[in-house]
């Protein structure tokens, strides 16, 4: 027994046009929320981005709910050249695209949130992590993700996610170790704990 009856035999009016009317809005529809969706979003700081050192630096980003532009490029620095960065944002992008360690078309305002994807880029670019085929033909930050995963410097999850500041931290703290476990550390490690013990 069927419930809804024979539903060829149904009437439905339809004006004429309205197909093509109906497929239109659908696809400015579509096309809108694309469009919408490609805007990364911006936040404001909690509190000024520190320029002086970086374990003030750190404590800074770990407090942000999501990694913004500026905070993640001074850290990048100090993880590449062992030292912080005193100057303005403008400078440190110039510094780091001249140096390679963003992207050369990257202008990216300095509250934008970053994605997993181009923290990556920059850690790997920072680490001077090369060693995917795919990472290697396109730089792009999807392979750069995944290539920290299977060096362990990155936890699990998709690449396309904003970061937190606390996963921000986390990463930064395992690329460090990766850099003093691969000879290309700066200073020696601080060692903490009781003297000579």
């Amino acid at each position: 027994m069927e419930l809804l009856g024979n539903r060829s035999a149904w009437p439905v009016a339809r004006a004429p046009g309205s197909e093509a009317r109906r497929g239109i809005l659908v696809g400015l529809g579509l096309l809108s929320l694309v469009l919408a969706g490609c805007q990364a979003p911006h936040m404001a700081p909690t509190s000024p981005v520190p320029r002086a050192g970086t374990a003030e630096l750190v404590l800074h980003i770990g407090d942000q709910p999501f990694v913004t532009a500026e905070p993640a490029y001074r850290a990048i620095y100090a993880l590449a050249k062992g030292e912080s960065f005193a100057g303005d944002f403008a400078e440190l992008t110039d510094k780091l695209r001249a140096d390679g360690l963003i992207g050369k078309d990257w202008n990216y305002a300095a509250d934008r949130c970053l994605d997993r994807g181009t923290v990556a880029f920059m850690v790997c670019r920072a680490c001077k992590i090369q060693s995917g085929v795919n990472w290697m033909l396109t730089g792009l930050g999807r392979y750069a993700w995944r290539e920290l995963q299977y060096k362990r410097i990155a936890g699990d999850g998709s690449e396309y996610g904003l970061m937190s500041g606390g996963e921000f931290v986390g990463l930064l703290s395992r690329a460090e170790d990766y850099l003093q476990h691969a000879g290309r550390g700066g200073a020696e490690p601080v060692k903490l704990g009781r003297p000579g013990g």
